[in-house]
């Protein structure tokens, strides 16, 4: 399974020329602090736990998120230095505008989630929260969803727009059979009157049969 950013907006993908373009990925730091500090630093919020987005195994933030002295590159294989924290991100303009929208909301509140130290005790998380609330961008806020009248209207607009569709469909099978029983009753005509053999009553028969098909 092919590997993607976390950072919001990011398009960087793990790929087999990814190392070759000078694009690395790495997973979040083991240590509890450092990697909060990753997480608050990416100013990312999941709306579905209505909380600080947190990291599944696996997760992995790109080297354009790091500066180019975070990095060790005395090995073969380039890697962070301990305890850096990613410091480059960017906010997509749509993102950008939500993220506005919800700031000036009068009524809105950020739940937290709890947050763990290094010996899995819990702390609060208050303090980190306010301190970046107003900075955070949440995960899939282009997808907030809009009120039930609103979606009613939705989707009774996209109901009146398949029966108008299914009924234009049965206008043109109408008129296509319609079309057809014309056209063999021509061809008969025809033929009874001695103006076409037998041979191209025939083929036109055939041709009628392809054409409405």
């Amino acid at each position: 399974m092919v590997k993607c950013c976390s950072a919001i907006g990011c398009a960087s993908r793990c790929l087999p020329n990814s190392k070759l373009k000078g694009l690395t990925f790495h997973v979040f730091p083991t240590d509890e602090n450092v990697k909060r500090k990753w997480v608050l630093a990416m100013k990312r919020l999941d709306v579905n736990a209505a909380g600080i987005w947190e990291p599944k195994k696996g997760d992995v933030l790109c080297s354009r998120h790091f500066k180019k002295t975070d990095f060790d590159r005395s090995a073969p294989n380039i890697k962070l230095k301990p305890g850096v924290i990613p410091s480059i991100f960017d906010s997509p303009s749509h993102l950008q505008e939500k993220r506005e929208k919800l700031h000036c909301r009068k009524n809105f509140t950020l739940k937290t989630l709890p947050v763990t130290d290094h010996n899995h005790q819990l702390v609060g998380a208050s303090s980190c929260t306010e301190e970046f609330q107003s900075q955070f961008i949440f995960e899939h806020s282009y997808s907030v969803m809009d009120s039930p009248k609103k979606l009613k209207h939705k989707l009774d607009h996209v109901i009146s727009e398949l029966e108008d569709t299914k009924k234009s469909l049965r206008n043109v099978l109408d008129r296509e059979k319609r079309f057809q029983k014309s056209l063999r009753k021509t061809i008969r005509e025809l033929k009874d009157e001695c103006l076409i053999s037998q041979e191209t009553a025939n083929r036109l028969e055939a041709f009628c049969w392809e054409c409405c098909q």
